[in-house]
């Protein structure tokens, strides 16, 4: 299925990935970031989202997702366009799942989840939507599956994380020092 595409044809849709996950899909892709030429990356991709932060999502030529902040921060995120939307609309605000620690123990990861969730049920109260109901027409409309229990999904987002090789950033000074990541997003 070609998700991008998908998207970038349907405003409704897209305007409900963007509302839900923070995820806005661009209307063509694009260079990801490069800081005015100071800023290089070890797996070439093209940008086909952006965050409402200015972080961006990039296709890597291999096939998989990478992100880059923009506090810098860089890495890969998943290892398809499937697996990257499976993990947008089953955990929006995936950046509050990265505490390494949580991912120790299936059980924990488990408790870990649904507490993140219910904090972002309440946060969402107050807005124009039912959180989990949007969630679930977002699925549907993608042809994916959404999942009370997203241990598995979140265990595939670390192990992607944390494989080699690592979607690393290097940043290069005027003076020609260079700063690198770690290409592992749980390192922070």
């Amino acid at each position: 299925m070609d998700f991008i595409r998908m998207l970038r044809e349907d405003n409704e849709l897209s305007g409900l990935l963007c509302d839900i996950c923070d995820v806005e899909i661009l209307s063509e892709f694009k260079t990801p970031q490069d800081e005015g030429g100071h800023l290089t990356y070890n797996i070439p991709g093209k940008t086909f989202a952006k965050a409402g932060s200015g972080s961006e999502y990039i296709l890597l030529e291999d096939g998989s997702i990478g992100f880059w902040g923009s506090e810098g921060e860089c890495g890969r995120i998943a290892d398809s366009l499937q697996e990257f939307f499976e993990f947008m609309v089953n955990c929006p605000c995936w950046e509050d799942y990265l505490d390494e620690g949580e991912y120790q123990d299936r059980g924990s990861l488990y408790e870990f989840a649904k507490e993140i969730f219910e904090d972002h049920m309440e946060n969402v109260g107050d807005i124009e939507f039912d959180l989990h109901e949007a969630q679930q027409v977002l699925a549907d409309r993608l042809g994916i599956e959404r999942k009370a229990d997203v241990v598995d999904i979140l265990m595939r987002f670390y192990h992607c994380a944390k494989r080699e090789p690592r979607f690393i950033s290097t940043y290069t000074e005027n003076d020609g020092s260079t700063h690198s990541g770690t290409g592992s997003l749980f390192d922070r």
